[in-house]
């Protein structure tokens, strides 16, 4: 069955983006170094100077489908990846037209959601207050994906510097306080982040997975995911998703992407490397062991996701 939606262009994708780019006088919040990150608060968080300042507004009053899936987590954790792979799972094996995901991003779109035909995949980076209440009154599927927060770190300082619409240059010296400090950009940082979405779980259905499975097992994964969303496919036509939803094929589908980087940074602002460890090669010795006090002090009266911050 062939899909009756059609590619965006990259630029098509990102228009309002740029747009709103720089349209208000920004807040900058300073990293450690000095170098400015320039945003905007909203109601408390801290955003990206191109996202509406009415976003909060349009969340509450989204109409909201039974049949949605929201995938609700931090940024860097994977959730474009996944959001691919579960657009095949409930599109007849279909590949998501190229950025449609971006238009499926309640912050970057807003009410144009409502255009979306059912069954929708909606990409949020939203605490799970800011979260439209119809998601959790109506049941709707949520799933959160988590990811070791030293490879959230290094790898949002990458997507941050190499994206022109955030208006940050900083060193990773003087980014690295700041994301500890939960005061970077997307409001509120991977701590509150992942606690927030943890203690809603307890009263809501929520289904958890980390990028590190999702490497590591990513046939076993893309089943457990299919479950949740209850469908169903053929061995033959699981693996066949493994093949064609690999990082690297993401990659090269999402080339075009690269230009609205910053030249030679990454090498692409969406599917940057997708390894496990990859902090080892940019953490000093002494950035480890203050980020694992950092993790123990925040996580400490929380299940521990990832023992190898512990290591104080």
């Amino acid at each position: 069955m062939e899909s009756s939606e059609k590619d965006i262009e990259a630029e098509e994708a990102f228009d309002d983006m740029f747009a709103r780019f720089r349209a208000e006088a920004p807040i900058i919040r300073y990293d450690a170094c000095g170098s400015p990150m320039p945003g905007q608060d909203l109601e408390g968080f801290f955003f990206p100077q191109y996202i509406s300042p009415t976003i909060h507004d349009e969340m509450r009053t989204l109409e909201v489908r039974e049949s949605d899936i929201w995938f609700c987590s931090y940024p860097r954790s994977g959730q474009h990846w996944m959001w691919n792979v579960a657009y095949r799972l409930t599109h007849d094996l279909n590949e998501a037209p190229k950025g449609y995901e971006e238009m499926c991003q309640a912050e970057n779109v807003g009410h144009k959601l409502d255009d979306i035909p059912s069954r929708r995949i909606i990409r949020t980076h939203q605490m799970t207050k800011t979260v439209p209440q119809d998601v959790w009154d109506k049941k709707c599927k949520v799933i959160n994906m988590v990811r070791h927060p030293k490879d959230v770190a290094v790898s949002f300082y990458k997507h941050l510097t190499a994206t022109k619409v955030y208006g940050y240059q900083g060193t990773w010296e003087g980014y690295l306080p700041m994301f500890l400090n939960e005061e970077i950009l997307w409001g509120g940082g991977w701590f509150k982040h992942i606690k927030d979405y943890k203690q809603k779980a307890e009263t809501n259905d929520v289904l958890f997975i980390t990028f590190e499975e999702c490497k590591r097992d990513t046939l076993g994964t893309i089943k457990k995911l299919a479950d949740y969303l209850g469908v169903q496919w053929s061995d033959e036509n699981f693996q066949k998703m493994v093949d064609e939803t690999s990082i690297k094929t993401m990659q090269k589908r999402n080339a075009e992407y690269e230009a609205i980087a910053r030249k030679g940074r990454v090498d692409d602002i969406i599917y940057r490397k997708g390894d496990i460890g990859d902090w080892k090669l940019h953490f000093t010795t002494e950035q480890s062991e203050t980020f694992n006090h950092v993790y123990k002090e925040k996580m400490d009266d929380f299940p521990f996701l990832y023992n190898d911050c512990l290591d104080v």
